[in-house]
């Protein structure tokens, strides 16, 4: 029967991923009050540059650790990582409470600040995708991903409306305890999680840099770097630009976050319907277009249609991305890959946090934008021109060279 394929396929939504889906909303609503750190920047008389490399440090640092931290999501406990994540961010946080003074008195410390909130970030990342792989039955991969990708939109979409409220209320220093308390949640919610004993193989595992060596992967991360480049312009330029035109800041993130939301929980079986290949171009193009229109905004209903694209290209591309490169690779490695998957993104917004910055503060926020959708159209060009030598054989992981 038709239908008996369908009535077999393995239990998705265990106890051990719904634990997994609390910590990583309450993680990454943590992480999305932080979409509100350049306001704070700004408070301080920064100016879009300073803000730009504040967020180019964390990138930079994320970037700079992920091939440890990778190794080490591999070697450790996944809670265990994950947690220490945590603790990171909540530490920084904590931190920011303190350092309240002209920017040009503690810059030097809030970028080392920032580096450290980039460690945590990468522990973050890492672990927490690896471990939903885990718990994931290779034959949903798709579709895993996919719903626990719609926790960090979640989170993006929850954290600037709280954080937003809360700074009107009771100023930064809410926020950050916000971001403390969000943390410490989450680690309860990581104490249950039971996680799957990794067959034992007498076969070596590759090293971070063989992993990376796979054709496919490095490939693939070219055309991820650029969808980084993009990103930080959403992540570090949106709610500066939305102040600036006296627009709603939070408009912009709930629109995103549900149309990524949508797409990501649609976009597994679509994914599967369609192929990783067709979709990926898609995502990349809507994003793309989003990115165009938000260069031309002026009001928040324009906000609200470039949210939509971006956050549907967005929501579609990344768990697509990661299924794809996963399969590149041994189970044992699935920590390398993310962290290199990851890795890619951070390392475009290193790059489009401080180019784009400049660009903002010598041709305003149009300019800025219209780059961000050009390195968009840059990846989808890369992609098409890489079809042939990335895509995968039917008979399972690529060896690495």
């Amino acid at each position: 029967m038709d239908s008996q394929p369908e009535a077999s396929a393995p239990p998705l939504l265990t106890r051990n991923f719904l634990c997994l889906l609390g910590a990583g909303f309450l993680c990454f609503t943590a992480l999305g009050i932080f979409y509100l750190f350049p306001l704070f920047v700004i408070n301080l008389g920064g100016s879009k540059s300073d803000i730009g490399i504040l967020m180019g440090v964390m990138a930079l640092s994320a970037v700079c650790v992920r091939p440890w931290v990778s190794g080490l999501v591999d070697q450790l406990n996944r809670k265990t990582t994950f947690a220490i994540g945590c603790a990171l961010i909540a530490l920084i946080s904590g931190a920011h409470i303190y350092v309240v003074a002209p920017i040009d008195r503690i810059f030097y410390l809030l970028v080392l600040m920032r580096f450290i909130f980039g460690i945590g970030l990468g522990f973050i990342i890492v672990s927490s995708m690896t471990l939903a792989s885990d718990l994931t039955p290779p034959r949903r991969l798709n579709e895993g991903l996919g719903i626990f990708g719609v926790m960090p939109l979640l989170g993006i979409a929850t954290g600037p409306v709280i954080g937003e409220a809360i700074i009107a209320s009771w100023g930064f220093t809410g926020m950050f305890l916000l971001t403390i308390g969000a943390c410490a949640l989450t680690v309860l919610f990581l104490i249950p999680i039971i996680e799957p004993i990794r067959e034992k193989t007498d076969q070596r595992k590759d090293s971070f840099f063989t992993v990376l060596a796979t054709p496919v992967v490095w490939r693939i991360g070219l055309v991820i770097i650029t969808f980084g480049i993009a990103f930080a312009a959403h992540g570090s330029f949106v709610a500066p630009f939305a102040e600036s035109r006296s627009l709603s800041v939070s408009i912009y993130f709930i629109t995103y976050s549900a149309a990524a939301v949508i797409s990501r929980l649609f976009g597994g079986r679509l994914s599967s319907y369609c192929g990783e290949y067709k979709m990926i171009l898609a995502s990349l193009l809507g994003m793309g277009a989003g990115f165009l229109l938000l260069a031309q905004t002026s009001s928040n209903i324009g906000l609200v249609a470039s949210g939509l694209l971006a956050g549907a290209g967005q929501g579609i591309f990344f768990p697509s991305v990661l299924a794809f490169s996963v399969r590149s690779v041994k189970s044992g490695d699935r920590g390398k890959i993310t962290g290199i998957i990851t890795g890619g993104v951070d390392t475009g917004m290193l790059i489009g946090s401080f180019s784009l910055g400049y660009l903002g503060d010598l041709f305003g926020f149009p300019v800025l934008f219209t780059v961000a959708a050009f390195c968009v159209l840059v990846g989808v060009f890369l992609f098409i021109f890489m079809r042939k030598t990335i895509m995968l054989p039917k008979d399972g992981p690529i060896k690495a060279p």
